[in-house]
Protein backbone atom coordinates (compact mmCIF):
# COMPACT_ATOMS: atom_id res chain seq x y z
CA UNK A 1 0.00 0.00 0.00
CA UNK A 2 1.41 3.46 -0.99
CA UNK A 3 2.00 6.13 1.90
CA UNK A 4 1.10 9.55 2.11
CA UNK A 5 4.87 10.47 1.96
CA UNK A 6 5.19 8.62 -1.21
CA UNK A 7 2.18 10.54 -3.38
CA UNK A 8 3.33 13.95 -2.06
CA UNK A 9 6.85 13.10 -3.18
CA UNK A 10 6.28 12.62 -6.43
CA UNK A 11 3.67 12.99 -9.23
CA UNK A 12 3.72 9.59 -11.00
CA UNK A 13 2.19 6.41 -9.33
CA UNK A 14 3.29 3.23 -7.59
CA UNK A 15 4.00 1.15 -11.08
CA UNK A 16 5.49 3.49 -12.46
CA UNK A 17 8.40 3.40 -9.72
CA UNK A 18 8.15 -0.24 -9.22
CA UNK A 19 9.00 -0.52 -13.09
CA UNK A 20 11.65 1.64 -12.49
CA UNK A 21 13.03 0.65 -9.40
CA UNK A 22 16.06 -1.71 -10.43
CA UNK A 23 18.98 -0.64 -8.65
CA UNK A 24 17.17 0.49 -6.21
CA UNK A 25 17.44 -0.88 -1.58
CA UNK A 26 15.01 -2.91 -0.45
CA UNK A 27 15.00 -2.39 3.11
CA UNK A 28 12.34 -4.15 6.09
CA UNK A 29 11.86 -2.59 9.34
CA UNK A 30 14.59 -5.31 10.68
CA UNK A 31 16.86 -3.73 8.26
CA UNK A 32 18.57 -4.02 4.95
CA UNK A 33 17.29 -6.48 2.77
CA UNK A 34 19.70 -5.78 -0.79
CA UNK A 35 18.85 -4.52 -3.79
CA UNK A 36 16.44 -4.65 -6.73
CA UNK A 37 18.33 -6.76 -9.44
CA UNK A 38 15.03 -7.17 -11.56
CA UNK A 39 11.08 -7.14 -12.13
CA UNK A 40 9.11 -9.76 -13.20
CA UNK A 41 5.66 -8.64 -14.25
CA UNK A 42 2.05 -10.58 -14.16
CA UNK A 43 -0.60 -11.55 -17.16
CA UNK A 44 -1.89 -7.94 -16.72
CA UNK A 45 1.64 -6.43 -17.71
CA UNK A 46 1.86 -5.20 -14.04
CA UNK A 47 4.99 -5.36 -11.99
CA UNK A 48 4.16 -8.66 -9.78
CA UNK A 49 7.44 -9.53 -8.11
CA UNK A 50 10.89 -8.15 -7.34
CA UNK A 51 14.21 -10.06 -8.21
CA UNK A 52 16.19 -8.90 -5.03
CA UNK A 53 20.12 -9.44 -4.39
CA UNK A 54 20.65 -10.57 -0.67
CA UNK A 55 23.35 -11.87 1.29
CA UNK A 56 26.76 -11.13 1.60
CA UNK A 57 28.35 -9.92 -1.80
CA UNK A 58 24.66 -10.11 -3.18
CA UNK A 59 25.25 -13.96 -4.28
CA UNK A 60 21.43 -15.27 -3.28
CA UNK A 61 18.46 -13.70 -5.58
CA UNK A 62 14.76 -13.67 -3.38
CA UNK A 63 11.84 -13.42 -5.26
CA UNK A 64 9.49 -10.83 -3.39
CA UNK A 65 5.65 -9.78 -4.31
CA UNK A 66 5.38 -6.37 -4.91
CA UNK A 67 2.26 -6.09 -2.55
CA UNK A 68 5.10 -6.42 0.40
CA UNK A 69 6.16 -2.70 -0.76
CA UNK A 70 4.61 -0.10 1.82
CA UNK A 71 6.60 2.82 0.50
CA UNK A 72 8.54 3.75 -2.40
CA UNK A 73 11.40 6.40 -1.89
CA UNK A 74 12.62 7.93 -5.55
CA UNK A 75 14.72 10.46 -4.47
CA UNK A 76 16.85 8.38 -2.06
CA UNK A 77 16.35 4.92 -4.10
CA UNK A 78 15.07 2.91 -1.49
CA UNK A 79 11.85 0.41 -1.71
CA UNK A 80 10.40 -0.07 2.59
CA UNK A 81 9.00 -3.56 3.11
CA UNK A 82 5.63 -3.15 5.29
CA UNK A 83 6.88 -6.45 7.37
CA UNK A 84 9.07 -9.52 6.82
CA UNK A 85 9.35 -10.08 3.36
CA UNK A 86 6.60 -12.64 1.59
CA UNK A 87 9.52 -14.66 -0.19
CA UNK A 88 8.02 -16.21 -3.00
CA UNK A 89 11.60 -18.35 -4.04
CA UNK A 90 15.30 -18.14 -2.96
CA UNK A 91 18.59 -19.21 -4.51
CA UNK A 92 22.26 -19.00 -5.53
CA UNK A 93 22.54 -15.46 -8.02
CA UNK A 94 23.22 -17.20 -11.29
CA UNK A 95 25.75 -15.39 -13.50
CA UNK A 96 24.46 -14.69 -17.01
Amino acid sequence: MASEGEQSQSSFGRDYWLRRSEGFRVDAPSGRIGHVRGIRFGRTAEPEVLEVRAGLLGRRTLLIPVSDVEEILPEERLLRLGGSPHVLESGPRHEA
